[in-house]
C-alpha cells in the first residue's frame, strides 16, 4: 500500500508542478519592433530580402500590427515551413500562433514597404508537453480510481 501511496503522490506532484511551471511564464509578454520590412526584390540571379527574426521559448500567441502595403510571411527557421501569411493594405491588426519553441523568420513578400510590430500575448506549452501532462494526469486518475476501488472492497 505504501508503494501505491508513494506512486500516486509523485504523480500528483508532477501534474501540479508542470501546471505551476507553465502558469509562471504564461503571461510574460515580449515584443519585436516596430520593424521596417522592405519587399523582396529580384534582380536577375540576385534576391534581396529584408528580414526580421523572432525567438520564442515556447508556443506563443502573437499579435501583429502592420502599416503599409505588402504580404507578411512568417517561416519556421528550423523546418522552413510557412507558419503564417497575411496581406496588409493600409493597416492590419491580426493574431497568429507560433506552434513551438524556436526561431522564426519574418519577411515582406509583397511589392511595397511595411512597418510592423509583433507582441507576444500569451505563452503556451508545446503540443508535446501538453500531451505528456494529459497522459500523466490520466494515468494518475486511473491509478487513484484503482486504489480507491481496491481500498473500498
Amino acid at each position: 500500500m505504501r508503494f501505491w501511496a508513494a506512486l500516486l503522490t509523485a504523480m500528483l506532484m508532477l501534474s501540479i508542478g508542470s501546471l505551476w511551471v507553465y502558469s509562471s511564464y504564461e503571461d510574460r509578454v515580449g515584443s519585436v519592433g516596430p520593424v521596417f520590412l522592405s519587399p523582396v526584390e529580384h534582380q536577375g540571379n540576385v534576391t534581396s530580402i529584408s528580414m526580421v527574426t523572432a525567438h520564442t521559448p515556447t508556443s506563443s500567441l502573437v499579435e501583429a500590427s502592420c502599416n503599409g502595403n505588402g504580404i507578411v510571411e512568417v517561416y519556421d527557421i528550423i523546418t522552413g515551413a510557412q507558419v503564417d501569411r497575411h496581406a496588409v493594405y493600409g493597416h492590419a491588426k491580426y493574431q497568429f500562433v507560433l506552434p513551438r519553441e524556436g526561431d522564426y523568420l519574418i519577411i515582406n513578400n509583397g511589392t511595397d514597404k511595411l512597418t510592423c510590430s509583433f507582441r507576444f500575448i500569451k505563452n503556451y506549452p508545446t503540443k508535446e508537453v501538453q500531451n505528456a501532462v494529459y497522459v500523466s494526469g490520466s494515468a494518475f486518475a486511473l491509478l487513484l480510481a484503482l486504489v480507491v476501488w481496491r481500498w473500498v472492497r
